[in-house]
């Protein structure tokens, strides 16, 4: 699966566009000021009061280059894992960095096995979103609506089932429950908008949640 484009709610979405172009190096978008592409995922932020969530990128360099380069960002804090500054994740074959962005979402860096193609430079190695993450009242039935609508499948199931990741190794989306804490934060994760553009089959568009996929 890939991810096309992906939609945050900010309060400031003008200001966290410019962090995302001018501090994370995303390729900003000719004649918008809220919209930036990190490779093959366009970035669109857009004017809404919401609590922090959860993104993930699939970067392309050794994971100590890439913690070397978000040091020497301002406004960049790399957050401690359960390991250090990066934590390993076996059963996906990658290392991964944390940080959060001004609006608080967590940030995540994913550096796959075999991928890591030396020093991290943004321009390059930024391949595009690997993680959307979304937080519901009922993990289990949205995640069978989920895959019942655009035609994927569950990837990986955490804490009896109450974490879950939807679709494959290049892209997916994290369901959690409402209250669990977004990895390595004490940031709950809540409901709020989120809207995605993938290259599955069919559209999702949940009653009584913010949450869209592929629609139009």
């Amino acid at each position: 699966m890939k991810f096309n484009r992906v939609a945050l709610a900010a309060t400031d979405p003008i200001s966290l566009c410019e962090f995302y172009v001018e501090t994370l190096g995303l390729a900003p978008v000719t004649g918008s000021q809220r919209s930036a592409t990190a490779g093959e995922t366009t970035l669109w932020f857009e004017l809404g009061d919401t609590d922090p969530g959860h993104l993930a990128f699939t970067v392309a360099a050794a994971v100590d280059s890439v913690v070397a380069w978000l040091d020497e960002r301002t406004g960049v804090d790399v957050l401690d894992t359960d390991e250090g500054p990066s934590v390993r994740f076996d059963f996906l074959g990658c290392d991964s960095v944390y940080f959060e962005d001004p609006e608080g979402n967590v940030i995540e860096y994913v550096c796959y096995d075999g991928d890591a193609a030396g020093e991290f430079d943004p321009a390059t190695d930024l391949r595009g979103a690997t993680e959307v993450g979304m937080a519901v009242p009922d993990v289990e039935s949205f995640v069978a609506a989920l895959t019942e609508a655009l035609g994927i499948e569950p990837m990986e199931s955490f804490e009896g089932g109450d974490l879950v990741f939807v679709g494959d190794r290049d892209a997916r989306f994290v369901v959690s429950p409402v209250g669990r804490p977004w990895y390595p934060t004490d940031s709950e994760a809540t409901v709020g908008p989120v809207s995605a553009q993938c290259d599955a089959d069919g559209v999702f568009d949940p009653e009584g949640l913010p949450y869209r996929v592929n629609v139009e």
